[in-house]
């Protein structure tokens, strides 16, 4: 690489290009013929080589020059700077400066947002002024003939423009001009290029916005040149973007000047103020973009920048807008698509929202309790909701609640508190940061739906001196208190929604729900205390260790204006002294106490009850009386009062004060079962301890030695004080680790996990099988099963191990699959895996007839025969199809109205030579009866002058084809 003999520094600030014309003119070469001698790239454009140029090709024009390495990185524009889509080919320039400079050029001058020159207060030129054409688009050609800092545009020496730029006019600005501050502004971004490349590109994206926004008012003060200059601008137009007119250095700075203010600040409500006001001039309500921006423009925007621009237009978007944006809080943000947040966010959210937030959040008039809290429920789900459907979320937890999300915020909002809004979005946001210690999705599908049963019901009112309500008879399937009790347990644990049909504890009708709000507040605070204890040892129950309620702390709400107060802002001796004394309405005492009713039967669970005196007669007296026999009438008693002491059951039973008939039924029950309890089993103490602590052996494996059930150990090991380990697959011997020799798929497969070895030796055998369901019949497993396993098998090695089995070609192992299959076939892994097989496999490998009977099934194709016919639906059964199903849900909509074909192709939208074939099938089947059209309705419907033509044939629904159709629009569209 030749070095060049002459050479000249590179100015501060100048740019490439300035550089490469001056140092051409210094070797005596014109621009073009240097730039060839350099093997720069061949363009006819100036601008890029100060934005274009690859970073290898500087280093070796440095070498060249004798410049030290990266010099020139000062003197080139990056790539990735946001030019935008008015693309700047030309080159502003001062003239004084361009004069002072000798004809050297700034690099700056490049840059769209560089408008004005600090250094002599005056505006930048756009174009030459002798043609008018843009400076230094081209390159600069006669330069040996012409001095620099001259205009060479021009196709041929006699055209050349030649005018002097460094002599051109000055456009001067006043001292404390608003653009010559906008320019400081932009000089300053400049030097900090990651915060300048985001600011500047935002300013790209409001520009067309802005163009359309700003108004004559905001330039009246920055003089008449710049006034003309902006009304001269260029106005958005369809042309493509790359081919979009430049702005003039004046529309620039108007533009950077009302920007910069909102774009570079650190100062959120400054920006939110600047922003409020542009907008409030053009947008329309129920906006998210401002008027002017298109989506492409906004999606484009840097987060920040979208956040001011969603706080600025937050009381013009619409309800749903504002909460899915979070757009008064300070989180506000535009949900990116695939954002997981809000259906990760469902797991934490009750179905019915919190009671002491319905409280707080609840309007006072105007809404139904059980309403509000499953949209309220709802509408936590929908801060950061990629996509607006509001029954696409309200679907998520309650698909029975209608599309009221709109309503309820609007009348949250009319009510006067427009913070509700910001509470919701301040309750999600909590959930993403905090989690929740429930999680509700879990117990939703753990909890059964009848958390108690009726002897544990009737055991727990006994034990705290209450009634358990009305006794079951013939003609009620769940007597009323009881059946409460377990709502309020199921929606104590869940947060279920009761109103939804789907749930089978719903409330069925205004009584119901009446009967059952009165529920908790009948509960005595031991009864209460005690229905909270049975539902915490549910929870203790199916392994869940999290508390039995929980709500998002009243902090989320500080400093918001809601329409209720806090659940424990309540006077509860007041709410007893009009309710319980005075025997007065709950309503009531919500207008007394300035509260609503909400709060006020909230606040009833939460006043004491004293427990009511019942007689012997009573089934509470009954109880505590058989109580009493077996604490009094103990086999050692009667024992020695009835058999030694020859005494009558009467006498007993009267001297004890027991009635005599539970006396008769208690010695009964102790002479006829007599219970012996079997002789402990022997275990060595010792021994014991020592396999279970020093060894760490699992109960299982102990149990299994001694030949008894794992819960004798346990227990043994319970009566000697021995601290148990947590119960699960991690105390077993098979989850050690295996020897580190081992090929590392097989070790991935079988180490750490249960049941890993019986994958492989199931996978080992169902290679040999040309499908999994041949597969599955000699292992006398589910084919299921087999699809299950060896999808965990290619999860844990990382890889797919087969292709699966289609029609005339057989399954086949992959390359990792067959590599899998080699490692197992080995003596050392086959010994491996016979040792951890369970002792109760007995699947042998299959041999030769048993394959080739296989692959011959495989080979022939079946043709499905007849459907199987109805258990208790005395028609014929037919296959169903896709439009056969489509025609069956038309049909089952108007089980007792008659139809004709043309109706049901209108409907359905299918082909008549589908429709009319499968009436015809679904009739002979016994699904439909058919008639043909009377003569009256056959002549009436018959054009004037032409005949009636055809009659209808009428089609009805039988009693028995319409359950035959339910039956099967339930199977086929729950499959």
């Amino acid at each position: 690489m030749r070095v060049l003999p002459l050479r000249m520094p590179v100015l501060p600030g100048e740019g490439l290009d300035s550089w490469l014309e001056a140092l051409g003119r210094r070797n005596g070469l014109t621009f073009s013929a240097f730039l060839r001698i350099l093997g720069l790239p061949r363009n006819y454009l100036t601008r890029p080589l100060v934005s274009d140029l690859p970073a290898i090709v500087l280093r070796e024009l440095e070498i060249r020059t004798g410049l030290p390495a990266g010099r020139l990185d000062s003197a080139v524009i990056g790539s990735d700077f946001p030019f935008g889509p008015r693309r700047q080919r030309r080159c502003r320039f001062c003239p004084q400066c361009l004069a002072e400079r000798e004809g050297r050029w700034l690099l700056n001058w490049w840059l769209p947002w560089t408008f004005a020159c600090t250094t002599h207060q005056a505006l930048l030129h756009d174009t030459c002024p002798g043609c008018g054409e843009g400076a230094r688009v081209r390159l600069p050609g006669h330069t040996l003939r012409f001095p620099a800092g001259t205009c060479t545009l021009g196709s041929r020496l006699a055209l050349v423009c030649g005018a002097d730029l460094t002599s051109a006019e000055l456009l001067p600005l006043a001292s404390g001009h608003p653009l010559l501050d906008a320019q400081h502004r932009v000089d300053t971004l400049l030097a900090d290029p990651s915060t300048a490349y985001t600011v500047l590109a935002d300013l790209n994206q409001c520009t067309p916005w802005l163009m359309h926004t700003i108004n004559d008012n905001d330039i009246q003060s920055m003089g008449r040149a710049v006034q003309e200059r902006w009304n001269r601008r260029p106005l958005a137009t369809r042309t493509p973007a790359d081919r979009v007119k430049p702005l003039g250095a004046a529309v620039n700075g108007i533009i950077a000047h009302t920007a910069l203010p909102f774009l570079d600040t650190s100062n959120d409500s400054v920006a939110v103020h600047v922003l409020h006001g542009l907008r409030a001039r053009r947008d329309t309500p129920n906006k998210v973009i401002p008027r002017g921006m298109i989506a492409e423009q906004w999606s484009q925007l840097s987060p920040g920048t979208q956040r001011r621009f969603l706080h600025a237009g937050d009381q013009i978007m619409g309800a749903l807008d504002r909460v899915r944006f979070s757009s008064s809080t300070p989180r506000a943000r535009v949900p990116e698509p695939g954002d997981p947040s809000a259906n990760a966010r469902i797991r934490h959210v009750p179905q019915a929202l919190w009671p002491g937030w319905t409280v707080r959040l609840m309007p006072r008039e105007g809404m139904q309790e059980n309403l509000f809290r499953g949209i309220a429920a709802a509408l936590v789900l929908l801060p950061r909701e990629p996509a607006l459907r509001a029954r696409g979320v309200t679907d998520r937890l309650g698909p029975h609640l209608p599309n009221a999300m709109t309503v309820t915020l609007q009348r949250a909002l009319k009510s006067g508190h427009p913070d509700v809004l910001t509470a919701l979005c301040n309750l999600a946001h909590h959930l993403d940061d905090h989690g929740s210690p429930i999680d509700y999705e879990r117990r939703r599908r753990l909890i059964p739906a009848t958390p108690i049963s009726p002897d544990q019901w009737r055991e727990l009112c006994f034990h705290t001196g209450t009634q358990p309500g009305e006794q079951l008879s013939a003609k009620t399937t769940q007597a009323p208190r009881y059946l409460n009790a377990q709502r309020y347990l199921n929606q104590l644990l869940t947060g279920a929604d009761l109103t939804d049909p789907r749930h089978p504890l719903v409330l069925r009708s205004a009584s119901d729900r009446s009967r059952y709000f009165a529920f908790p507040p009948s509960l005595t605070l031991d009864q209460r205390d005690a229905l909270h204890q049975h539902a915490i040892d549910i929870l203790h129950a199916l392994n869940i260790d999290e508390p039995l309620t929980w709500e998002p702390p009243q902090e989320c709400a500080d400093g918001l204006d809601l329409p209720g107060r806090h659940l424990d802002d309540i006077d509860l001796e007041e709410v007893r002294r009009i309710v319980i004394t005075e025997q007065r309405a709950p309503r009531e005492a919500a207008r007394e106490l300035d509260t609503t009713l909400t709060h006020v039967r909230f606040a009833l669970e939460q006043v004491p009850r004293e427990p009511r005196e019942w007689g012997r007669s009573s089934s509470l007296g009954s109880w505590r009386l058989h109580q009493q026999a077996k604490k009094v009438l103990t086999t050692t008693f009667l024992q020695r009062e009835y058999i030694d002491g020859d005494k009558a059951l009467a006498h007993i039973a009267h001297e004890t004060g027991i009635p005599r008939h539970i006396a008769v039924a208690h010695a009964r029950t102790l002479g006829f079962a007599i219970r012996r309890t079997r002789k402990p089993f022997p275990i060595d103490e010792t021994w014991l301890r020592e396999q279970y602590l020093t060894h760490k052996r699992s109960t299982f494996d102990i149990a299994q030695e001694l030949g008894t059930e794992d819960e004798t150990v346990r227990r043994r090991l319970k009566h000697l004080d021995v601290l148990l380990r947590p119960p699960g697959v991690h105390s077993r011997t098979i989850m050690t680790k295996i020897d580190t020799s081992l090929p590392r798929d097989i070790r991935s497969a079988a180490e750490g996990t249960l049941h890993g070895w019986l994958r492989l030796y199931r996978f080992q055998i169902a290679m040999r099988f040309p499908s999994l369901d041949s597969a599955a019949h000699h292992l006398k497993t589910e084919p299921n099963a087999l699809v299950t396993q060896f999808q965990r098998l290619e999860r844990d090695i990382g890889t797919s191990l087969f292709e699966r089995a289609a029609f005339g070609r057989p399954q086949q192992p992959t390359p990792q699959g067959r590599r899998l299959l080699r490692h197992l076939g080995t003596g050392h892994v086959q010994a491996l895996m016979t040792a951890s097989l369970p002792h109760n496999h007995n699947s042998a490998p299959p041999d030769e007839r048993v394959l080739e009977s296989a692959h011959a099934r495989f080979r022939t194709r079946r043709n499905p025969g007849p459907p199987t016919p109805f258990n208790n639906i005395d028609v014929e059964r037919i296959r169903v199809t896709k439009p056969t199903l489509t025609l069956l849900l038309d049909l089952i909509t108007r089980p007792q109205q008659e139809f004709y074909g043309a109706e049901v192709i209108a409907r359905t939208g299918l082909d008549p030579g589908t429709v009319y074939p499968q009436l015809k099938r679904l009739e002979r089947a016994g699904w439909l009866t058919s008639r043909l059209e009377d003569d009256v309705t056959w002549m009436n419907r018959a054009t004037p002058g032409r005949g009636p033509g055809k009659r209808r044939n009428f089609y009805t629904l039988t009693a028995e084809g319409y359950r035959a159709a339910r039956h099967e629009t339930q199977h086929r569209t729950a499959a």
